[in-house]
């Protein structure tokens, strides 16, 4: 079997989902799509957290700002 083979064997996996396959290096610039992962985790995190860990990040962000307030 040679690479070629592979591309296409892999390109009817993928396509099998009626997806269409990525042609091309795509039109979001690096810097957009690292924004994009920090605030689609962040409303990831807000769903998972625990309470404790709600509480935990609470008390660190009333730490900052009590350190802002004094500086």
């Amino acid at each position: 079997m040679y690479m070629k083979d592979y591309v296409e064997q892999l390109d009817l996996i993928l396509s099998s989902g009626n997806r269409k396959l990525l042609t091309d290096k795509g039109k979001i610039s690096h810097k957009k799509a690292i924004e994009k992962a920090k605030m689609e985790y962040k409303k990831y995190q807000v769903k998972t957290f625990t309470a404790v860990e709600k509480e935990y990040m609470n008390a660190i962000k009333e730490m900052n700002k009590k350190i802002e307030n004094k500086n």
